[in-house]
């Protein structure tokens, strides 16, 4: 298979690991400053794009932890072309036991100062590790976040946008300046491994991110946002979080939208009325039956939202 995929490439004019080697680094380093994990299954569509950009990174003192999840395509044929020529590419390959799993595995045996996560069908600048190292030292922060530019096929925007440099020690403030609950993006950012190396990802979940993003923002000290450099994230149709709806799905959806609203409360900051993470479920619940959604829950979810009224209009149902 991977000769196959090899020739391939070849026949079609793509001489891709040539332009690897531009940018390679042989002889590891034995402490590298910053940590990249990567956690890769069945994405041999965009795993090139991903590693490139990282290897291509200005600032060389990096490792790469790759988490082969178990890939059932060309996708580990493609991290071992890389890892053979860069030796700062650490590859983990294990059975498929999904995001939180990989992301653990790569957190157990990484060496750097720092840690930033990458998803393997995204990537990003060439001076991304750069900027963020420097903002970060520079800064004596914990976290160092990122602008995102969300892709699709034919267009882009802006998810997250930093045009200025500004440190946030409140928690309040590092919550509101990361978007969330809009935006729970684990990466984009880069982490003091100090303080994220013991808070695990819970394993067997969807919107495992929604879970472990607000306790790291806690359990971390101020946070910097940095101008100048994005985190490209690909809007993939084929993602496990794109694919249809099933029941554990919808379920693991109310237990991280729970989650968020007891994680508000408990830290006593303020719920947005109106956030996306609810209105987007809303336009697709109004025009399903209502016992469908007590069936998934959700009434309490809007109920603690503050938006029954809008269901209540809609499905003429006062006593919701």
């Amino acid at each position: 298979m991977h000769i196959d995929f090899v020739k391939n490439n070849q026949k079609k004019g793509n001489n891709k690991y040539a332009e690897i080697e531009k940018y390679c680094v042989k002889n590891s380093m034995e402490n590298p400053k910053v940590s990249i994990i990567v956690p890769a299954y069945n994405v041999e569509k965009y795993i090139y794009d991903c590693l490139l950009s990282l290897v291509k990174q200005t600032f060389k003192e990096i490792e790469i932890i790759v988490i082969n999840d178990g890939s059932i395509d060309n996708t580990f044929e493609i991290i071992e072309e890389f890892s053979k020529r860069d030796d700062r590419i650490r590859v983990i390959n294990q059975k498929n036991q999904g995001n939180s799993c990989a992301r653990n595995s790569g957190l157990e045996i990484a060496k750097g100062k720092y840690i930033s996560f990458i998803d393997s069908d995204d990537w990003v600048d060439e001076n991304y590790i750069e900027q963020l190292y420097n903002t970060i030292e520079r800064s004596n922060s914990d976290i160092a976040a990122a602008t995102i530019i969300r892709k699709r096929k034919y267009t882009q925007k802006y998810r997250v946008h930093y045009a200025e440099e500004k440190i946030f020690t409140l928690l309040e403030d590092k919550i509101k300046a990361s978007r969330i609950p809009v935006c729970c993006y684990v990466w984009n950012k880069l982490y003091r491994a100090e303080k994220i190396v013991g808070h695990k990802f819970k394993s067997g979940v969807f919107f495992e991110d929604v879970l472990w993003l607000p306790e790291a923002i806690k359990k971390c000290g101020s946070m910097v946002t940095v101008p100048g450099t994005n985190y490209y994230y690909r809007v993939n149709n084929a993602s496990i979080v794109k694919k249809k709806p099933s029941i554990k799905k919808q379920d693991d959806s109310y237990n991280a939208k729970k989650y968020l609203l007891e994680f508000f409360k408990q830290n006593n900051l303020e719920i947005p009325k109106k956030s996306e993470i609810i209105t987007r479920r809303i336009k697709y619940l109004l025009n399903i039956p209502v016992l469908k959604i007590k069936e998934y829950r959700n009434i309490e979810t809007a109920y603690l939202f503050d938006l029954i009224p809008v269901f209540s209009k809609k499905l003429g149902d006062n006593n919701a």
